[in-house]
């Protein structure tokens, strides 16, 4: 009987080894399997913890590239635990998908200027050809620092970047209301198609010609401004 006691104690012992606490984070190991840290977060302390994990996204990417920006780089750069990325995002394409749409609402301004926003002025052709190039500057985009490789897995990771007519309209009349001179019949969905397409080309930049890379570029963008303004402005 004493050794069934003894066996007894033993397990007690291993199930107790294996169930940790946290004041504020609940982390329980069964069986060697980690499960989700169990924490309640108010809205504001969730709000504050994401963009913190935002924020450390571009610079990591200006660094590594988009390939080699893992997880466990995002939170130690936060400074946070690996296990509260989870609480936001299943994978880091998601990730990725928020941070491409927190960089582009942060950048607008520093694109297109605040007094463009607030109404006070528009922008002309030239104005628009380097927002434009902005889009595939590795100073300032993220797109600049992706394969397609990378492309690939947020189309099929995430639905953030599946083809959406209506939405893209919309995105392609807001940008085209900060600008003078826009033509009248402007194609809406051709001139998103165009600027996925300048988009795919700076993640495609491995494989192509260098010597006429710049000047790609500047052809593809020459074709959006085109199918946007009216001739002569």
């Amino acid at each position: 009987m004493i050794w069934i006691l003894l066996l007894f104690l033993l397990t007690i012992g291993l199930v107790s080894a294996n169930l940790k606490y946290d004041q504020n984070i609940k982390t329980v190991t069964r069986k060697g399997q980690m499960i989700m840290p169990d924490r309640v977060f108010t809205d504001e302390q969730r709000e504050e913890l994401r963009i913190i994990m935002l924020e450390a996204g571009f610079p990591l990417i200006k660094e590594f590239g988009v390939t080699h920006t893992t997880i466990s780089r995002i939170t130690e750069a936060a400074g946070i635990a690996k296990g509260t990325f989870y609480h936001f995002w299943k994978n880091k394409e998601e990730y990725l998908a928020d941070l491409i749409q927190y960089h582009r609402q942060k950048m607008l301004p520093v694109l297109i200027g605040a007094d463009v926003l607030a109404g006070k002025r528009k922008l002309g052709r030239e104005d628009a050809r380097v927002y434009f190039r902005h889009l595939v500057d590795k100073e300032k985009s993220i797109y600049a620092h992706m394969t397609l490789e990378d492309e690939s897995n947020l189309i099929h990771k995430t639905s953030d970047f599946d083809p959406d007519e209506e939405k893209e309209s919309s995105i392609a009349i807001n940008l085209l209301s900060f600008l003078e001179g826009v033509r009248p019949d402007v194609d809406l969905l051709l001139v998103a198609n165009m600027t996925k397409i300048l988009v795919l080309t700076a993640e495609a930049k491995e494989e192509l010609h260098e010597s006429v890379y710049e000047k790609t570029i500047d052809t593809i963008i020459d074709g959006i401004l085109n199918l946007i303004f009216e001739e002569g402005r």
